[in-house]
């Protein structure tokens, strides 16, 4: 029981490293942002640097997207590329409300996910231990899973498309935004081999009940 107890307390480790891994870079950002606001004073008057216009114009960064620079006697970089995170630092540039509240609502829904779906497993876990694993409500948890799964996959996309909007809705300006957000198709493969572990968990519980029928 306390190789089965130690199993538990792991998943819901792994699950909680798995939400952390996802939000802490986005914490991490915005603990740095803060800080870096407090200290852009300097008695009471704000640092302020090039316009972003003659930054992106040419006139303070020299070098242009797709431009080439040489590099000693040996090297030329080609095909530059400028990449940069942008900070608002103008309170009154803001997204709606809606924005707002729907991602925020997003994140909520994909962490409370990701905890049913650590209570499942770990209910599963229960049902190996038990010897129930081809039992109805064993294969209900396990379908259930998989459902969970594809809602996690489909939240957290749709989060992705969220957050780029929220970026764009506050630079108004001639920058080329990239959008990075990408579908998880390694969870869903992932759901998809949980239906068929369920399937089989199935057929195998029918064949138990007919030999049961037979003996």
């Amino acid at each position: 029981m306390k190789k089965v107890r130690a199993l538990q307390i792991l998943v819901y480790i792994v699950f909680g490293l798995f939400v952390f891994q996802n939000m802490a870079a986005d914490f991490w950002q915005g603990f740095k942002d803060g800080y870096n606001d407090g200290m852009g004073t300097i008695d009471g008057a704000k640092r302020y640097g090039p316009t972003l216009q003659a930054t992106i114009d040419g006139s303070f960064i020299s070098q242009k997207n797709g431009g080439e620079m040489k590099i000693g006697e040996n090297y030329t970089l080609k095909n530059i590329i400028i990449n940069s995170d942008i900070v608002v630092n103008n309170d009154n540039i803001s997204v709606s409300w809606p924005l707002n509240a729907i991602e925020t609502g997003l994140i909520l829904i994909t962490t409370l996910i990701v905890i049913r779906i650590a209570y499942l497993v770990n209910k599963v876990i229960v049902n190996i231990v038990e010897g129930t694993l081809f039992e109805q409500r064993c294969i209900r948890l396990i379908k259930s899973t998989g459902m969970l799964l594809l809602l996690f996959t489909l939240t957290d996309y749709i989060g992705q498309q969220v957050s780029y909007q929220v970026l764009i809705a506050k630079l108004h300006v001639p920058l080329k935004i990239i959008n990075t957000s990408a579908f998880n198709f390694g969870t869903l493969v992932f759901a998809i081999l949980i239906f068929i572990l369920a399937e089989a968990f199935k057929q195998g519980a029918r064949l138990k009940e007919e030999q049961a029928l037979t003996i």
